[in-house]
């Protein structure tokens, strides 16, 4: 009996197969197709679990895009990334080996550091922008909706050479070698952009055929700080960007409600931009020669220029009106003094009268005790009177001098002195004339019971 394939059965198996087929030799035929169909059965399932794992595999790879010559719309190499993160990437555009679709990918060697697709979805706002102060750099601004993985939200902002850029167009066949205008890789670009589902704008190109739409020729950018932070302000048709220190900052200029103008200086002023969620974002040092254009944006966006508003106009009321009443509860020495000054003019106790002067001649007379003069004394007395002139004079000129600001008492004389000092520079009062000699009048009622009148130093 051949043993062709009962050996290769179970022995228990193989035993009551033999018992079979002793009883009906007819049987073994039947017991060997039915082996060699079992064998092939199983050969064949172990054929489609390989091939199932294959396709898995190969299923497996596909979800990994392949970037190669054939599916790369266009490759630059080197350029400087400065958000969401700061290298030096290669910046690629090619198609999706799993649905075609379009994307954007920041390569380092092959390790890919941002990858976004459905462009046409995901690109919310995309432009190129001056670098102020280099013109042989530009920025590429694009902000997104989200990325693969969700690694990063930052807007990517990346800076372009522009001479190395067109070197490598050039060395890409993309432009001819002749070409030396950077412009024309920006065009390409913009093209390659529209082409994959997004536009990227340019709007500080003073090209009307390239830009038909007259807002975007009337861009431009400032100078200005955010806090602390130093920053340039893009006034775009549809936007308004600070940046590019994170955080970097993106209006739409239909969600800007309105606009005020503070800390206005003869070089600089504050512009508060505020938004219609009620968010206020505040721009300093702004350099003045800037504000026409600003202005002009407004107007031409019908943004509302509240820094003439009731609400403003109220605080500033207000913080005078504390500032007056201040004043008003303390008043300051200088508004006292200038005061008194101009009372005690018109009322004439600066004037040095007849009147004044026979009283007090009256009052030496009756204390010297005698009641004749002799006439050593009358020409004494003669001399003194003309001395007396004299210093009348200079009195009146010093006076003059004082231009009518200052009355001097026995209460605010040293208040006053200080006073002058400091906020009228009353140099010209001290030297070559000292304060003592200034004329005071002091006010004594026991003076005025012995009948002493004025007495001057």
């Amino acid at each position: 009996m051949p043993k062709s394939f009962l050996d290769q059965l179970p022995e228990a198996l193989s035993g009551k197969i033999g018992a079979v087929v002793r009883a009906l030799p007819s049987s073994l035929e039947i017991f060997e197709e039915l082996y060699n169909y079992a064998l092939n059965e199983n050969n064949n399932d172990r054929r489609k679990q390989h091939k199932k794992s294959k396709l898995r595999e190969s299923s497996s790879e596909l979800k990994t895009d392949q970037i190669s010559e054939a599916n790369t719309i266009f490759k630059l190499e080197g350029v400087s990334v400065l958000s969401p993160l700061r290298k030096k990437l290669d910046l690629v555009f090619y198609l999706s080996n799993i649905d075609g679709s379009p994307v954007i990918t920041f390569l380092k060697g092959e390790e890919r550091e941002l990858n976004i697709h459905q462009l046409n979805k995901n690109i919310k706002m995309a432009s190129f922008l001056p670098v102020p102060e280099k013109p042989n750099l530009i920025y590429l601004f694009m902000t997104y909706t989200s990325c693969a993985d969700n690694k990063f939200s930052e807007p990517v902002v990346m800076t372009l050479n522009k001479e190395n850029t067109l070197n490598q167009f050039k060395k890409l066949g993309l432009l001819d070698s002749n070409v030396m205008d950077f412009e024309k890789c920006v065009e390409y670009i913009r093209k390659q952009a529209i082409l994959t589902g997004f536009k990227i704008s340019n709007p500080f190109v003073n090209n009307t055929a390239v830009n038909a739409d007259a807002e975007q020729i009337s861009s431009f950018h400032l100078e200005c700080h955010r806090g602390t932070k130093e920053g340039t302000l893009y006034f775009l048709p549809d936007h308004i960007t600070f940046g590019f220190k994170k955080p970097i900052l993106l209006f739409d200029a239909s969600d800007i409600e309105s606009i005020t103008y503070s800390s206005i200086t003869r070089l600089t002023f504050n512009a508060t931009l505020v938004t219609k969620d009620g968010e206020k974002y505040e721009f300093s040092m702004i350099d003045q020669t800037e504000y026409a254009k600003i202005d002009d944006y407004v107007k031409r966006k019908q943004m509302k220029d509240k820094s003439m508003s009731e609400e403003l106009k109220a605080k500033s009321k207000n913080k005078s009106q504390q500032l007056t009443d201040g004043e008003a509860d303390q008043p300051s020495i200088l508004q006292e003094a200038t005061r008194q000054m101009q009372d005690e003019k018109k009322a004439g106790i600066f004037s040095d009268d007849e009147e004044n002067d026979q009283n007090f001649e009256a009052e030496s007379d009756l204390s010297d005790g005698s009641g004749q003069e002799s006439s050593d004394d009358a020409e004494d007395e003669e001399e003194a009177d003309e001395e007396e002139e004299e210093e009348e004079e200079v009195d009146e000129d010093k006076e003059d001098r004082c231009d009518q600001n200052v009355s001097y008492t026995e209460d605010n004389f040293a208040p006053i002195t200080n006073a002058l000092d400091q906020e009228l520079q009353y140099k010209e009062l001290k030297e070559p004339l000292g304060l003592e000699d200034i004329p005071i009048e002091i006010d004594n009622d026991d003076d005025e019971e012995e009948g002493s009148g004025v007495e001057y130093d």
